[in-house]
């Protein structure tokens, strides 16, 4: 894939005190062999409201059910302060960075943002801006997960409306990474399996469509004592 073979190329590139400060805010939740040669896939989530942090966790869930190591980048940690940990980051196949910060994108190069956008005008307007500003810096690949629309025809109608004007205006493309319809937000009474369908079809896209930033190996990096 395209997007994923340009991701590779230009984290073969990145320096190596940038994964130091990752590697400190790694988490490792499950264990994948031979990940360790292969590097670590990042993938940034960013979003207007931290209480949409529950959507990364998910999705890092869905993504140890496939059977890829995963772990979760604290919000409060990405400055990357403290010890790295080496083995945590080979052990990692994926890791998820939610936060509120544009910052973040431009602090550790990523080439790959996901925007989770509430379904609803304000939010998309909200969006747009981040677009924008996104445009203006490093114009990385944008992707797009709408979050409590009622169904799929009002989920299609924001990503159009927010699609439209980013390409029209900004000649920014979006990819459109799914939905997650408000019958399956924490606030409503959901089964857990339910919500965990629509979580592994977004997890799916990304995979499929190589949508992470990826980073080399760590092993040749050695730790500060």
């Amino acid at each position: 894939m395209a997007n994923q073979g340009s991701s590779a190329q230009r984290g073969k590139t990145a320096s190596s005190h940038r994964l130091e400060k990752v590697d400190a805010c790694l988490h490792s939740s499950t264990q994948e062999s031979g990940a360790g040669q292969e590097g670590c896939r990042a993938i940034l989530f960013l979003m207007d409201n931290p209480e949409l942090h529950w959507i990364p966790r998910g999705l890092c869930r869905a993504l140890a059910q496939r059977g890829y190591s995963s772990g979760v980048c604290q919000p409060d940690a990405i400055s990357g302060n403290g010890q790295p940990q080496y083995q945590q980051a080979r052990d990692c196949k994926y890791w998820l960075v939610p936060t509120t910060s544009i910052a973040a994108m431009e602090e550790y190069q990523f080439d790959h943002v996901v925007l989770l956008v509430p379904a609803n005008l304000e939010a998309v307007l909200t969006a747009y801006q981040q677009i924008r500003q996104l445009a203006r810096r490093n114009k990385p690949d944008i992707g797009v997960v709408l979050v409590g629309p009622r169904d799929q025809h009002s989920a299609w109608h924001y990503f159009r409306k927010l699609a439209v004007g980013a390409l029209r205006y900004l000649n920014t493309p979006l990819l459109n990474l799914g939905f997650l319809p408000e019958q399956i937000t924490l606030e409503h009474a959901t089964a857990n399996l339910h919500r965990n369908n629509f979580l592994a079809r977004i997890s799916g896209r990304l995979l499929r469509s190589g949508f992470y930033t990826s980073y080399p190996a760590p092993k040749s990096v050695q730790a500060k004592g």
